[in-house]
């Protein structure tokens, strides 16, 4: 990703940098506490055990991961979104802001994570996504794979692909070559 994409004009989604990891580890805790709350159920031990991993320093390593794309969503210059992408084609996060929700931030990450997988050239995308996100990936046009898996106590999650067209030039008209 040579470039940022502007959604509006003072949004944006750029390549995340080590310096976005504090910032970024916020936005997805919160996200987790607040929007999915119907998720996590307020259960303790859940969120408790959901949010045990979410570290500044560890994202901070799958930022600097080569097999991950990572790609930061900001508003008026402050990171309200995140999404990462492994080179396997599965999507590891994609969390936005509460209160940022249904401005185009997530569909931005989403498309330059989607570009990425289409420029490796991968036949689909795969994610586990919470009962709170089903319709927001499956309006992106993601199917379900599979049963439902238990995580972290009450959470469920719910498999998810979509398959990837092959010769696709979205990525190259987004970010202006492959």
């Amino acid at each position: 990703m040579n470039e940022d994409i502007r959604l509006h004009g003072i949004e944006r989604v750029r390549p995340a940098t080590a310096q976005d990891a504090i910032p970024a580890v916020e936005v997805v805790r919160q996200s987790i506490i607040v929007l999915c709350a119907a998720d996590h159920r307020n259960d303790r031990a859940t969120l408790d055990r959901w949010l045990a991993i979410k570290r500044p320093e560890l994202l901070e390593s799958w930022i600097a991961e080569p097999e991950n794309f990572c790609v930061v969503a900001e508003s008026e210059g402050v990171v309200k979104g995140i999404g990462l992408l492994h080179g396997s084609g599965k999507v590891r996060l994609l969390y936005i802001s509460p209160g940022y929700q249904h401005r185009g931030l997530g569909r931005g990450i989403h498309s330059a994570l989607e570009g990425h997988a289409r420029s490796l050239g991968l036949p689909k995308l795969r994610l586990e996504s919470t009962l709170l996100a089903r319709k927001f990936y499956e309006a992106l046009g993601y199917i379900p794979a599979g049963a439902e898996k238990s995580r972290c106590g009450v959470l469920r999650v719910y498999p998810y692909e979509k398959p990837l067209q092959p010769n696709s030039s979205a990525y190259a008209s987004a970010f202006g070559g492959a």
